[in-house]
C-alpha cells in the first residue's frame, strides 16, 4: 500500500496533475471563446437576414415606383401629343400662302420609309412619329441628339417628353436600346 500512496505523491505525478489542471483551464477558456464567437456569428447572420429582407423590400418598392414613373411619363407624352396637336396651338396652323402647295411645306424626310414612313407634314405628326423620324438607317442616337430634331417641328417639346417617348417606342419594339441612353431602329431581316 505504501507503493500506491507514494506513487500518488510522487513529484512527477504532482507535476502532471498541475499540467492537466492548466490544460483544463485552457480548454474552458477556449470553449467560452467558441461559444462567444458562435453567438456573434448567429447575431451577424440574423442581421444579414434582416438586411437582405430590407433590400428585397426596397427593390420591390423601387420596381413599383419605376413602373409608376413610366406610366406617368407615358400619360405626359400622351397629353402633350394631344395638347400639341395642330388644333391646339394657333402657331401650328398653316400659313394661307402655303395652303396652295402642301408639298412645299413637307419635310423631305417624312416620306422616307427608313424614317418611319410618315407622309403627313411634320407639324401634324405625333411626338412618336417625330421621334421615329429622327432615326435613319442603323445609327444610334441619344435623347440629347433626338430632342433638337424634334424641336425643329415642336419647339415646346421637353427633353423629358423625348426620353419618355423613346422609352415607350423601345417597349413597343419600334426602337432598340443599343446601350445605356442610345437607341436605334431595329434591324430589318433580309428575306431571300
Amino acid at each position: 500500500m505504501s507503493t500506491t500512496k507514494s506513487a500518488a505523491t510522487h513529484p512527477f505525478v504532482a507535476h502532471l496533475r498541475q499540467v492537466a489542471a492548466l490544460e483544463q483551464d485552457r480548454w474552458v477558456t477556449a470553449d467560452e471563446a467558441c461559444a462567444k464567437a458562435q453567438h456573434q456569428l448567429d447575431e451577424a447572420r440574423r442581421r444579414l437576414t434582416e438586411a437582405e429582407s430590407d433590400l428585397a423590400q426596397a427593390e420591390q418598392q423601387r420596381l413599383i415606383t419605376s413602373e409608376r414613373v413610366s406610366a406617368v411619363a407615358e400619360m405626359i407624352t400622351s397629353a402633350e401629343g394631344f395638347l400639341n396637336g395642330p388644333a391646339a396651338e394657333p402657331s401650328d396652323a398653316q400659313d394661307p400662302s402655303d395652303a396652295q402647295d402642301p408639298s412645299s411645306h413637307q419635310d423631305p424626310h417624312s416620306a422616307d420609309p427608313n424614317r418611319g414612313g410618315h407622309t403627313r407634314p411634320p407639324e401634324s405628326q405625333t411626338l412618336k412619329e417625330l421621334v421615329l423620324a429622327a432615326f435613319t438607317g442603323t445609327e444610334a442616337l441619344s435623347p440629347s441628339e433626338v430632342a433638337p430634331l424634334v424641336r425643329v417641328h415642336r419647339p415646346k417639346t421637353t427633353d423629358k417628353a423625348v426620353r419618355a417617348t423613346l422609352t415607350t417606342l423601345r417597349r413597343e419594339g419600334a426602337l432598340v436600346l443599343v446601350e445605356r441612353g442610345f437607341y436605334r431602329l431595329p434591324r430589318q431581316e433580309k428575306h431571300m
